[in-house]
């Protein structure tokens, strides 16, 4: 099942593999795939230029975190055209993980229009998070014509249950 989210100017689809999340149990170890497919938000005026997305994931031993084990998460990126992106994976403070993607490039931007797209993939994550909802808190630098860059933010759910 996909999960849908969008800031002004772009749209953000998450899915699962496995599609229903089941947290790990003693003897049972169980990990994750996510994948964000991020697109130009159709309700959006103009093509966005986007400077970066960053996908913060709650990490650690709260009750809201996906993962204790955030340093086994692997990265990876799905885009057209032979664009580049980078992926740095930070912890700027407990209980959080930051996945931040930059685009490659003389400019430093990738345009947004109706054929253009980026996929995170954020793989092998160990589920050993306690059963719940887990906010993955989605921000994006972006703008439209000549107009002024802007941090833009959305949420998308993530649902772990109990076997």
């Amino acid at each position: 099942m996909a999960v849908t989210a969008t800031t002004d100017l772009l749209r953000y689809t998450l899915t699962t593999s496995p599609p229903d999340l089941v947290r790990a149990t003693a003897g049972h170890p169980r990990q994750a795939r996510l994948e964000i497919a991020v697109t130009r938000n159709p309700a959006a005026d103009g093509v966005p230029d986007c400077r970066s997305i960053t996908v913060e994931v709650p990490t650690g031993d709260g009750a809201d975190a996906l993962t204790a084990r955030a340093e086994r998460i692997d990265t990876a990126y799905r885009a057209p055209h032979g664009r580049s992106w980078h992926i740095r994976a930070t912890t700027p403070e407990p209980g959080r993980t930051v996945f931040t993607c930059t685009p490659e490039g003389p400019r430093g931007k990738a345009g947004f229009d109706d054929r253009e797209d980026f996929t995170l993939v954020l793989e092998r994550i160990p589920l050993t998070g306690p059963p719940g909802t887990v906010q993955l808190r989605i921000s994006d630098e972006t703008a439209t014509g000549s107009g002024a860059y802007a941090r833009r933010s959305t949420v998308l759910p993530v649902a772990v249950v109990c076997e």
